[in-house]
Parts: structure tokens; C-alpha cells; sequence
């Protein structure tokens, strides 16, 4: 995809191979020297569309097709038919011959069950085979794949979304979609690998969105991922034991060299092995920053291209203590001592303002700051342009809480006077995963109202959608709530998510704006029969 914001503009150039089967056997040669076993994945019964462009008849229609040249979830997927499962398992015995792991991973996420409602065939395995609905359906396709790939005296294991309709006896989970899948899998006593978006996704930004390459999204800092627990508090310890460890993902959406593959690994991996050894310690970070700070020599003389946006100036917003506006911190891991920054837009100097503690905004202003160390620029220049408004760090509380991976900053987010980038939503917006946003704004006392303004994004490539309506109400108790305005799904794609309710001079202490989650999405659509996201970011309340 060309960019984010893009109405899902691509490329179009060329990408894929093979591997022969010399290739896989070096490959697994080379990793078996280094003590690492290689996990072969075939996808089924979603995912398929490759192979069904050159085998339309496993398919639910018969085709033609066309390999994708878009990305997300497409309709078309293996028909459970008995040929289909022929063809599947001559592909796994070859596999399976290659790689001499004990697990062969099969997939099984994202799988629309929208060709299987209006097959014959599928319906009718659904009464042979006394299946209540397509999930049971796509549990039946599961698990009759795991009994042939244990006659071969291997396991297979795959994405959460295999507990769909029930899991197959002898499955082991991989949890991305949260913690909640690994979590139903240990307690039913199934062996499971945590690898959930918020902090296992090495796809996401690690350092500040606005200097890094454009990356999918989210905003996983190498200290988020050391914070990262793989045995979450919900299991006892007989439950425990079924959690095998963790695994960081790197999709390669937006990476298109070697060396861009390291840079997102590195350093992350440290981090993350520390967490699955065991000896990772969230309240000891710094410690482990010293250590890992003394591998960047050995990174330097190997070659490996690596992430320095840990020696960046990091920012966090937090309320101000007097209850007007917020405060904005600044930290380096190099030496906080170091930083100079200014409010006027300039650039800064060894000369400018010495940075000791959180600086308060009260006013829009522009703030920039880098490390200086004998008078010397050790770091880039951050620019933080704040916008002011009403709302800015006053008391907000939501009905519901955004998704684990897109939740930096909390309710906070959207008060705090920085409006998101668009091209690149990493830290600055909340991501509500099929959920709306229902927030309430205390502004503290009643004031006189002229309009509330809103960001929210559309990204389909990534399953973003623009909410079905916007409201907004008023109230002076914070119980009684009157609505005074609102947009719908039309009207917010005409002013493309900059949103501007009018609100006509109306006097009230409690602001609440109502987005409306699309839900699930539709078919023909990136992501068909999911859960749509919603993404918002500042509320401005003038």
C-alpha cells in the first residue's frame, strides 16, 4: 500500500517466489546449527486466494481468480470438500518431510465464512457432519487436518481464531488478537505461544511515528515490550504451565529490505528475550538499558542495522496538577540533564531552556527540543505543535476503553492538545476494536459552547472505518444529558474525519460525543465479517 491514508492506493509491482526444496533443506540445516527449529506455515482454510488463482477448483465457486493485489481479508477460501482436503494433505506430506519440527503451523485466521453460507457443498457437510453453523464448520476443517498431521507424528498449532466453534484435541494456540485466546487455551489445557499485537508486534513504531519509516501502526518501544508478562495472573499454576512463551511477530507490509527487517527487530529482540527467559524485571528497565545499550558496539561491528530511537527524546503527556491544561515530559536515556528546548518554534541550542522538569501548556504553542552534550546536537529535533481548546487536560472518562494496542495515553489522548498524523497512526489516537467511543468531558464549570470538534480516521487496508454517526451532548449535572448534534456516516466522510459540530452558544459543564462504531464489516470490504476499528483522536470543545 502506497502510505496509509491512501484510499487503498497500491504499487502494483510485482512480489513473491518459491523456494526449492534444496533451499529449505539449507535453511533448516543452517537454523539447526544455531539451535533454532524452523516452523513451516500453511494457511487454511482463509488466506488461500494464491493458491486457489492456480487451483480454482478447491474453491466454494470454481473462480477465476487473481492472486491479491490488495492486502486484508478476502472472501475466498478452501471449500471444505473431501478433493480439497486430498490436495491439502499432499501439500502438508511434503512439508512435513522438509521440516522436522514437531509442530506444523496451519493458520486458520481470518477465515470469512461468507463462500461457505451460499455453498451447497459446505451446507451439506454442515448436515452430514451435524454442524450447528461455519464456525463449527471451520472447527470440523481444523481438526480434520490435525488428525492427519498427528498420523504423520506431528501437532499442529495455529492463530487464536482456531477456538472458533471448538478446538481441535490436540491443537496448541498462538494468541494475537490479545491474551484472551491464550488464556481460554492454557485453562482447557492447551499448549499456547503469546504473541498479542500490544506488545509482541515488532511491525509496529518503536520510536517516535514522526521520525521513523512509515510502519502499520501502534507504538511498541522496546521498554513496552520488556514490560511484557507472557503468563497473564488469570491462570493458576497447573494452568500455567501450558504457556510454551512468547513470540515477536514482523509482518512485512512496509519492509522491503533485509536491513529494514533488522532495524525492527533490533533491539527489540533483546527485550523480548530477557521476558521469555524469565529474568525481565519492568521496574528494573534501566538496568536492563545499560546492558542492552553495551550490544550496540557488537551490533556496530557485525554490520546489523539497528533502531537508536531509544537515545531519541521521548515525550509523555500527563493532567497538570492545577487542572488547566497539561503537562508535557520530556526524558532521553542518554542524560535527561542534557535537554534544551524552546516554545516559540525555533530551533534549539546548547543555549535554550535546560530541561528539569514536566513543562505545563496552557496555550497553543509550538515546542521543540534535542540532547545537547559539550555543546554539541546528540539527537534529532522533536517538534510538538500543541492546539488549545476547552478541553485540553480536563477530567475525561469513557464508557469503553480502547484496544490494548492502540490505548498509549489513555482517555487522556484525546484532551491533551495534540491532534494525530493521519499518514502515520502510531501513539496519537485511540483504536476501538468494535467498540464505540463514549466519552465525557468535565470541563470543570459551565461555559458557554459554540462547537466540539472530532478526528477520526479511515484506513480500510487496515480495517479502519469511519464511525456510522457522531453525537454530541450536553449536560450542566453530568446525569441529564440533552443531544444537540450530530453527523452521520455521509456527512463524516464528506469533511474526510475532521469533524465540527455546531452547537449554537449553549451553556453546559459536561460535554459527551458518541461515536458509533461501524461493527462488523461488510462483505466486499477489507475485513469482511470482523470487527471494524474505530479511531479517534482530540476533542476540541470551543
Amino acid at each position: 500500500m502506497v502510505g496509509h491514508y491512501s484510499d487503498q492506493k497500491f504499487d502494483d509491482k510485482r512480489y513473491g517466489g518459491f523456494y526449492t526444496q534444496d533451499d529449505i533443506k539449507e535453511i533448516v540445516a543452517y537454523a539447526n546449527q544455531r539451535h533454532i527449529t524452523v516452523v513451516p506455515e500453511i494457511e487454511m482454510p482463509g488466506h488461500a486466494v494464491a493458491a486457489l488463482a492456480a487451483y480454482p477448483e478447491y474453491s466454494c465457486t470454481g473462480g477465476p481468480f487473481e492472486v491479491g493485489k490488495i492486502w486484508g481479508v478476502l472472501d475466498d477460501v478452501f471449500c471444505p470438500k473431501d478433493e480439497t482436503f486430498t490436495f491439502l494433505e499432499n501439500i502438508l506430506s511434503e512439508v512435513i518431510d522438509l521440516f522436522p519440527s514437531k509442530y506444523i503451523h496451519i493458520g486458520g485466521d481470518e477465515c470469512p465464512k461468507v463462500r461457505w453460507k451460499a455453498c451447497p457443498k459446505c451446507q451439506q457437510r454442515m448436515k452430514t457432519e451435524n454442524l450447528k453453523d461455519e464456525h463449527e464448520l471451520q472447527s470440523y476443517f481444523i481438526q480434520r487436518i490435525e488428525k492427519f498431521v498427528n498420523a504423520k507424528g506431528r501437532k499442529i498449532i495455529g492463530w487464536d481464531e482456531i477456538l472458533e466453534g471448538g478446538l481441535a484435541p490436540n491443537a496448541a494456540v498462538m494468541s494475537w488478537r490479545g491474551t484472551e485466546g491464550g488464556i481460554a487455551a492454557a485453562k482447557e489445557k492447551h499448549y499456547v505461544v503469546m504473541s498479542p499485537g500490544s506488545h509482541c508486534y515488532f511491525d509496529h513504531y518503536q520510536g517516535e511515528p514522526k521520525n521513523e519509516h512509515i510502519a502499520f501502526g501502534g507504538y511498541t518501544p522496546v521498554e513496552k515490550v520488556y514490560s511484557f508478562n507472557p503468563t497473564p495472573k488469570e491462570l493458576s499454576a497447573d494452568e500455567a504451565q501450558y504457556i510454551l512463551g512468547a513470540q515477536a511477530n514482523l509482518w512485512t507490509e512496509y519492509i522491503e529490505t533485509p536491513s529494514h527487517v533488522e532495524y525492527m527487530i533490533f533491539p527489540r529482540m533483546l527485550a523480548l528475550s530477557e521476558v521469555v527467559w524469565g529474568t525481565s524485571n519492568p521496574e528494573k528497565f534501566a538496568d536492563f538499558q545499560n546492558r542492552m545499550i553495551q550490544h550496540f558496539d557488537i551490533f556496530d561491528k557485525k554490520g546489523i542495522n539497528y533502531s537508536k530511537s531509544i537515545y531519541q527524546i521521548t515525550t509523555k503527556v500527563k493532567p497538570s496538577t492545577s487542572g488547566n491544561g497539561i503537562l508535557f515530559e520530556l526524558k532521553s536515556a542518554n542524560n535527561s540533564n542534557g535537554i534544551r528546548y524552546t516554545t516559540d518554534g525555533s530551533n534549539p541550542s546548547s543555549s535554550s531552556i535546560p530541561y528539569s522538569n514536566p513543562i505545563e501548556i496552557t496555550k497553543g504553542q509550538t515546542l521543540k527540543a534535542a540532547l545537547f552534550e559539550n555543546d554539541k546536537q546528540k539527537s534529532a529535533t522533536i517538534e510538538q505543535r500543541f492546539y488549545w481548546s476547552n478541553a485540553v487536560g480536563k477530567k475525561i472518562t469513557l464508557v469503553h476503553q480502547p484496544h490494548e494496542n492502540y490505548s498509549i495515553g489513555g482517555a487522556l489522548t484525546l484532551v491533551d492538545g495534540i491532534i494525530g498524523n493521519r499518514s502515520k497512526f502510531g501513539r496519537d489516537w485511540l483504536g476501538f476494536l468494535g467498540k464505540d467511543l463514549n466519552a465525557t468531558i468535565d470541563l470543570g464549570k459551565p461555559e458557554t459552547i459554540n462547537k466540539v470538534t472530532l478526528c477520526v480516521l479511515e484506513s480500510q487496508g487496515s480495517w479502519i472505518y469511519f464511525p456510522k454517526k457522531i453525537e454530541v451532548l450536553l449536560s450542566n449535572d453530568g446525569q441529564n444529558f440533552e443531544s444537540v448534534a450530530q453527523l452521520n456516516s455521509s456527512e463524516i466522510k464528506e469533511v474526510k474525519g475532521e469533524v465540527v459540530l455546531d452547537v449554537k452558544s449553549m451553556k453546559a459543564q459536561y460535554v459527551k460525543v458518541i461515536a458509533t462504531n461501524l461493527g462488523k464489516i461488510q462483505d466486499g470490504n477489507p475485513g469482511a465479517g470482523s470487527e471494524a476499528w474505530l479511531f479517534v483522536d482530540e476533542i476540541g470543545v470551543e
